[in-house]
């Protein structure tokens, strides 16, 4: 008997559970599956669905060997954090709800900002690890981040907060502006979850942007004198890379492409490799 079939079965048999729930999780299967056979037909999608693997195989790695204290592991839990966030952006976008996808990913953006600020300046973790309420709302909210990272950067204001409010408006808070993203393409707003080809490819877009920037953040806390962090480390890196060439319009050259295999490729017997983004001895 099919798993799929035992699931049916054992459906059929769950009474306390609405059955106009269990029909909306079997719509949900139905568009699970149109959006599969539609990253068949476009390599875009494709594209941006690998890229985010990428992402989050770093995400994964980092949480089995980066545990050695309170700030690793806080770390580590903020890329576990922003795994789930990566895998239920998924689903939902693939099952039709691309509004609240999009509310997830700008969950990421939010955490990916705070880990990039933590490399900024390694004593805001533990201070983060201890803060009250009214010390995160003060020294850790978006608008605060935001601007550790924008000084750190020394080239003034950044798009950060402009993507932030993108995705507030959007998705975020209920706004007019929000409700685009509740319309099939020349219909009215349907309540549900729906299949269409232009939401979707928008929000894979933006998952795929997003993935490049997550994976850097975490990655820099990779140890790669383990031969499993550098394997993930080279793995994401290059596909960045070919990523950002391909599609944020800024493509590395066949030097900076070979300096990333030197670094993270196979060592030579004897070699040790240091930490990505560590500063040499």
């Amino acid at each position: 008997m099919t798993h799929w079939l035992v699931l049916r079965l054992w459906e059929a048999e769950v009474t306390s559970v609405p059955a106009n729930l269990l029909l909306l999780r079997q719509g949900e299967e139905t568009l699970f599956d149109r959006t599969l056979r539609m990253v068949e037909a476009y390599p875009d999608l494709a594209d941006h669905l690998a890229i985010t693997e990428r992402a989050m195989d770093v995400l994964d790695m980092l949480r089995q060997h980066y545990q050695g204290n309170d700030d690793e592991r806080a770390i580590s839990h903020l890329g576990i954090r922003v795994f789930n966030g990566f895998a239920t952006a998924w689903k939902l976008m693939a099952s039709g709800y691309y509004q609240a996808a999009t509310l997830i990913l700008r969950d990421i953006i939010e955490t990916t900002n705070l880990v990039n600020a933590f490399h900024v300046d390694r004593a805001l973790v533990e201070k983060w690890r201890k803060a009250d309420r009214k010390i995160l709302k003060r020294d850790f909210g978006p608008a605060a981040v935001r601007k550790i990272l924008d000084e750190a950067a020394g080239l003034g204001k950044s798009r950060r907060e402009e993507i932030y409010i993108k995705f507030s408006t959007l998705a975020g808070h209920p706004t007019l502006d929000g409700f685009a993203m509740l319309r099939p393409k020349g219909m009215e707003a349907h309540i549900g979850p729906f299949s269409d080809l232009t939401a979707l490819r928008a929000v894979v877009e933006e998952m795929g942007m997003l993935a490049p920037q997550a994976g850097f953040a975490f990655c820099i806390y990779l140890d790669t004198s383990l031969g499993a962090c550098r394997q993930t480390a080279h793995y994401f890196m290059t596909g960045a890379m070919e990523y950002s060439g391909k599609y944020l319009g800024k493509p590395y050259s066949t030097e900076e492409r070979a300096e990333v295999d030197r670094l993270f490729g196979v060592p030579p017997a004897g070699s040790h490799m240091r930490r990505v983004g560590a500063s040499p001895p």
